[in-house]
Parts: structure tokens; C-alpha cells; sequence
């Protein structure tokens, strides 16, 4: 298996920090990530992490995948 030991050591980072706080914090954190992360689906940026440049690389639809997640979000 080929893995991207930074990647991976970020993973972890992430979990790591995550299992510290408490539960109210991680709750709080995940309600502004969500926000974070619908405005970033809305975007019409192009610019490199970007959704858009996102779906160009992984040649999706972008308006397809904004449906699928209104559906869900419903």
C-alpha cells in the first residue's frame, strides 16, 4: 500500500486534537465547519483547493453534486 505519510500524520493530528476537547467544544467547532463548508460548496471560485477545482480534478458535475447535497441537506 503507497500512503502519504503526511497525509496520514495529518489524519492523526486531526484526531488527536479533536479527542481533546470536550464535547461542547467539539460540537460548537463542528457547527462552524459545517457553515464553512456550504459556503465553500456555494463558491464559484476556481482557485486551487477550491470546490470547483475540486470537481475539475475529480471530473464531477459541480452542479450535480450541489443537487446531491440539497437532497440530503432536506
Amino acid at each position: 500500500m503507497d500512503v502519504d505519510r503526511d497525509t496520514l500524520a495529518a489524519i492523526f493530528a486531526s484526531r488527536v486534537s479533536l479527542a481533546k476537547r470536550t464535547s461542547a467544544e467539539a460540537a460548537s467547532e463542528a457547527i462552524t465547519e459545517h457553515a464553512k463548508a456550504v459556503e465553500w460548496v456555494k463558491s464559484n471560485s476556481k482557485k486551487e483547493g477550491s470546490f470547483l477545482w475540486f470537481c475539475d480534478e475529480f471530473d464531477l458535475e459541480p452542479s450535480a453534486v450541489r443537487r446531491e447535497i440539497e437532497k440530503r441537506r432536506k
